[in-house]
């Protein structure tokens, strides 16, 4: 498999910024521990669902902090008019101590902390100094949120430990929290979950197309996870991120499916953790990989979906920078962290 992606694919490069506009995404979650799981360790997965061609789309980055923990991210990249790319920050991922987070995008009714901390910087924080689900839940209830931090959350790390919360720019509520001696799983898609946190939410309103597909998103998620409870391993959430929903109507802006082919906006990657091995699988573009009759001008660089996955693996990943770039492309880097896989 990594021989085959060696020769597909094209070297890319990549430019960014820290300006952060007002990005709307939509995301399937998932997350599962203890007795759920073949092995009772915890296992994550999400999609990134993004508008086609302005994104943001994800590329894997390797960061390497001088005070810190190392991490692998996708950030988010929104490619601007003039071609140059803005990033807005790095909403999953997983560090050295196998920690990993993930979220989706919900719009709270509250007012943004005046003390917020850039999304970027925000993320950067999260992911170099948290080792633990308690100290995650601690992060996002006392560090200062602004639009691009609110969200569902899953948060899992290397004790088998996976809490998944909500967070408005306010109100933060655990909605359910698990060890390995539980039998813990759970989704979220676009909208809070907990009676609590549905007081607050107006995503109906400011991001109804994503609102909208969240019934059946986050509903078959749970559903597909219930009928491999006991069995949940990366491979199995890899069969759930890559489920399409045939019978969906793709021509609705965002559609009716966890691999998600709407007309506007669907899944341009996604990712599978596994924290006690601390790897972080990643594929490009649909998950399904079913680009049959896929426009580049409708569909932009989903064209280059992968069908495949790569293991990122934090024991072998020493050198930072980005492994992929924003078409789905291996750099340079890329293929030395590949080819070293090969050659062991």
């Amino acid at each position: 498999m990594k021989k085959k992606l060696l020769s597909a694919f094209v070297v890319g490069t990549i430019c960014f910024s820290s300006f952060l506009p007002l990005t709307q995404a939509s995301c399937t979650l998932i997350g599962a521990t203890g007795s759920a799981t073949v092995d009772k360790s915890a296992y994550m997965a999400s999609t990134s669902d993004n508008p086609y061609i302005e994104g943001p789309r994800k590329p894997v980055l390797v960061t390497i902090p001088d005070n810190g923990y190392k991490y692998v991210s996708t950030p988010c990249f929104v490619k601007e008019k003039d071609g140059s790319f803005t990033n807005v920050g790095a909403d999953r991922g997983m560090n050295e101590t196998g920690f990993s987070w993930t979220r989706s995008w919900v719009v709270p009714n509250e007012v943004e902390d005046i003390n917020k901390t850039d999304a970027v910087k925000w993320f950067e924080k999260l992911a170099s100094t948290v080792s633990s689900v308690d100290e995650a839940i601690n992060f996002v209830e006392t560090t200062p949120k602004g639009i691009g931090c609110q969200g569902n959350y899953i948060f899992s790390d290397a004790k088998g430990n996976v809490a998944i919360v909500e967070v408005g720019f306010k109100t933060v509520t655990v909605a359910q929290k698990w060890n390995n001696n539980d039998n813990g799983y759970g989704a979220r898609a676009n909208r809070y979950e907990t009676n609590s946190m549905k007081k607050i939410d107006i995503s109906d309103k400011e991001s109804a197309i994503y609102y909208n597909s969240s019934e059946y998103r986050y509903n078959e998620a749970m559903k597909l996870l219930k009928a491999d409870d006991g069995k949940i391993s990366p491979d199995i959430l890899k069969q759930i991120v890559s489920n399409r929903n045939m019978n969906a109507d793709d021509s609705k802006p965002h559609s009716d499916s966890i691999s998600n082919h709407g007309s506007i906006s669907g899944t341009v990657s996604a990712e599978v953790y596994d924290p006690s091995h601390k790897i972080f699988w990643y594929t490009y573009g649909w998950p399904d990989g079913n680009v049959e009759n896929a426009s580049e001008k409708q569909y932009g660089a989903n064209v280059n979906s992968w069908g495949t996955w790569i293991p990122f693996d934090l024991n072998k990943l020493n050198e930072p920078g980005f492994y992929t770039d924003w078409n789905g492309n291996i750099t340079p880097l890329g293929v030395k962290y590949l080819s070293s896989l090969l050659n062991k």
